[in-house]
């Protein structure tokens, strides 16, 4: 596996952009719950592809859907705000780091890259867990797709292009970390270089994380590679 070795790759990027759920953020089994509660009390299971989609996308857009698909007879409004009180006390109380996430980050910091974030979260949710983490203050800039107009999801490269204009680095200077292949290529798409991150509840299979190294410029099946260099 090609992992980002910080000494390795200090030459060829100015910058680094962060996803956060399933990246950084050992927070994939929350939403798993989130969804099954939601759905299950209205007599639907979760499958795979709704949620390689809804993760993906902004909770407003993932709630439309969610609407839509299931041909519900809630709100998008309401169906945030179920979704909202289940998950908010978990990023506010509970939901850590990945082992070895704040040592890469630190270290990320330390060496002089400028840092972005670039999540699906809500600004309230993201900047709760990261100032409980105690590693908001790492970030120069954190865009969520809320902040990006126009921008549903991660499928095109906006909400990057955005994060590395305001980090005043180049696409092609710029690597991204990312754990869901539609983000991944949306970053690929912009012109960034992509780290993919192995998630055990977001990846599908071990042919979805084949496919997702295959496309990346580096991959990390775990933080903990960063602790044995």
């Amino acid at each position: 596996m090609n992992y980002p070795e910080l000494d390795l790759i200090k030459n060829d990027y100015d910058g680094i952009i962060f996803d956060l759920d399933g990246t950084l953020l050992d927070s994939m089994n929350l939403w798993k719950e989130a969804d099954e509660s939601f759905l299950s009390k209205r007599g639907f299971a979760v499958t795979l592809d709704y949620t390689d989609y809804v993760k993906s996308v902004s909770i407003e857009d993932a709630a439309v859907y969610t609407k839509n698909r299931f041909n519900l007879p809630d709100s998008p409004e309401d169906i945030i705000k179920e979704w909202n009180d289940f998950v908010g006390r978990g990023y506010k109380e509970t939901v850590p780091l990945k082992n070895g996430a704040r040592e890469y980050i630190s270290s990320v910091k330390n060496s002089g890259f400028k840092i972005g974030c670039a999540t699906a979260l809500t600004r309230p949710n993201a900047e709760a867990v990261l100032k409980r983490c105690g590693i908001y203050d790492l970030f120069d800039i954190i865009y969520t797709l809320d902040d990006i107009k126009g921008c549903p999801d991660k499928r095109q490269p906006d909400i990057y292009l955005k994060t590395a204009l305001a980090l005043d680095t180049k696409p092609s200077r710029t690597l991204v970390f990312e754990d869901v292949p539609l983000a991944i290529n949306g970053a690929l798409m912009g012109g960034f270089h992509v780290c993919a991150v192995y998630d055990s509840v977001g990846v599908s299979s071990k042919e979805e994380w084949n496919q997702m190294v295959s496309v990346s410029n580096y991959a990390i099946d775990n933080w903990s590679f960063f602790n044995n260099i």
